[in-house]
């Protein structure tokens, strides 16, 4: 019998919060951070710092892999098709 491919459904997502700030504000005036996010889970009490930098893009504390960093991309990706 082949494994099941069933979904499950959130059925109450959690609200996120992403605030974009200015990295050369945040950082100081000579950062090479090209680009600097908060973003906040529901239900959760720690906030993630989310960099692009010549690293590329990552949380500050959990890394490449985090959640926030999907949520800073995305963010960062409406803004520059708003525009």
């Amino acid at each position: 019998m082949p494994p099941s491919t069933s979904l499950q459904f959130d059925f109450f997502p959690r609200n996120v919060q992403v605030q974009q700030l200015d990295p050369k504000v945040a950082v100081g005036a000579a950062t090479r951070v090209q680009k600097l996010f908060t973003v906040r889970f529901e239900r959760e009490k720690s906030v993630h710092q989310v960099f692009l930098d010549h690293h590329g893009w990552y949380c500050a504390d959990h890394g490449k892999e985090c959640p926030a960093v999907r949520e800073a991309k995305a963010l960062a990706s409406a803004v520059r098709r708003d525009r």
